[in-house]
């Protein structure tokens, strides 16, 4: 799976999430599907919801990492 899928799957499983986290090495592939920049904070806006790069190591969560 890409980086899309497994943001949406994530999406999908907790839709009343506000944020969602993606791992480092996940970020600029996930970026680059939604055709989007980062914003000066670093999140991209993806289906309703804050999306941010977790840091290396961390799962697609909805938790903090």
């Amino acid at each position: 799976m890409d980086a899309k899928q497994l943001v949406d799957i994530a999406c999908d499983e907790d839709p009343r999430a506000p944020c969602l986290w993606v791992p480092s090495d996940l970020w600029p592939d996930f970026c680059v599907a939604i055709r989007q920049k980062p914003n000066l904070i670093g999140a991209v806006i993806y289906r309703n919801k804050t999306i941010r790069d977790g840091g290396p190591y961390c799962d697609v969560t909805t938790r903090l990492p």
